[in-house]
């Protein structure tokens, strides 16, 4: 029983996951449409975890209770009773005794699995229910100069990690403005700051619609700060993918990419195929070949291999992927800078 009471992404657990963030969909939008209408409204935010029902709007205790107060009844002779409403009243009332005084839900409760299932398939659930589209590279590039140092980005990806896993499972509108969908979740928002996203063109320009390939923008440039800082750009991949490339192997490597736009699509494909396949292999594949393995994702996904990444060292292993894209991150950085 308790597996169906533990919120998740995939299996029993998604049940109370998809309810409860229905529910905080539902009470957000309420609110939210309140304070868009209301003067010297409050704007108040409380977590999930410390949710009590008191900052909720509750229906058969409060609501139902209130349009019996204001309903108005008359006999008439041969019609029976008849009820009417004094709407103006009940709607008053609604607004000053019970939304008022009613925080935003930060919808930051845990999602048990989320980080250890595969994320392609919360990523494909997303794109089911939730049409996603790319954005032109010239913008990408001005975001990324809002976001220039690795905590914000850190901090970017886990407000977006946390949106990924609410869209996989009760979606959303794609032409919603992912700074507006932010505020219904909770999250508080900022008209004379930057909210959430830290970049202005961020929450200017991007929609629900764009919030994979932003996923994918951002953990692209946090692996390659860290790659650049010596540290382990993909700290999720066990020990067996962590294996170390030896000085030759490198000099090998390095020749074989030197041009910039060439380095940006094998990073991003190199970066996907970490992500979303390596991820999920056992210690047993480490000694796989890497140009093998990549050929073969790239056949089973329908992609184009970008050129040069057939061409490495045969005796690369999969076990050194990770060591291959730090080594050309830094690369990328040296041509940049």
């Amino acid at each position: 029983l308790s597996s169906f009471l533990l919120p998740s992404s995939t299996g029993e657990g998604l049940l109370i996951t998809s309810l409860t963030d229905y529910l905080v969909l539902v009470h957000n939008s309420f609110v939210h449409a309140y304070r868009d209408r209301a003067t010297g409204s409050r704007n108040d935010t409380i977590s999930l975890c410390d949710l009590e029902a008191r900052h909720m709007i509750e229906y058969q205790e409060q609501v139902y209770p209130l349009l019996l107060s204001q309903a108005h009844y008359s006999l008439a002779l041969g019609q029976g009773s008849h009820v009417t409403y004094d709407f103006e009243a009940v709607e008053r009332e609604l607004m000053d005794q019970f939304i008022q005084s009613k925080p935003l839900i930060v919808t930051d409760h845990l999602r048990f699995e989320y980080n250890r299932e595969a994320r392609s398939d919360v990523f494909e659930q997303v794109r089911d229910r939730v049409k996603q589209t790319e954005v032109r590279e010239v913008l990408w590039r001005a975001i990324l100069e809002d976001l220039d140092s690795l905590e914000v980005v850190s901090d970017v990806l886990r407000v977006l990690d946390v949106v990924i896993g609410i869209l996989s499972s009760a979606g959303g509108d794609p032409e919603q403005k992912l700074s507006s969908y932010l505020v219904v979740l909770g999250y508080p928002s900022s008209p004379h700051g930057v909210g959430p996203l830290q970049s202005r063109r961020a929450e200017g320009v991007l929609c629900v619609k764009h919030i994979l390939s932003f996923w994918s923008l951002l953990s692209i440039e946090r692996a390659g700060k860290l790659s650049i800082l010596g540290q382990i750009p993909f700290s999720s991949l066990s020990d067996e993918f962590q294996r170390k490339l030896s000085e030759k192997e490198k000099k090998q490597i390095e020749r074989s990419f030197d041009r910039l736009s060439f380095l940006d699509h094998v990073l991003t494909y190199l970066h996907e195929f970490i992500v979303f396949f390596l991820s999920e292999r056992g210690s047993e594949e480490k000694d796989y070949g890497l140009v093998e393995s990549i050929t073969v994702y790239a056949e089973n996904t329908g992609t184009e291999l970008p050129a040069g990444l057939s061409h490495l060292h045969k005796g690369i292993k999969l076990s050194q992927t990770a060591a291959v894209w730090a080594l050309l991150a830094q690369r990328r950085h040296r041509i940049a800078y």
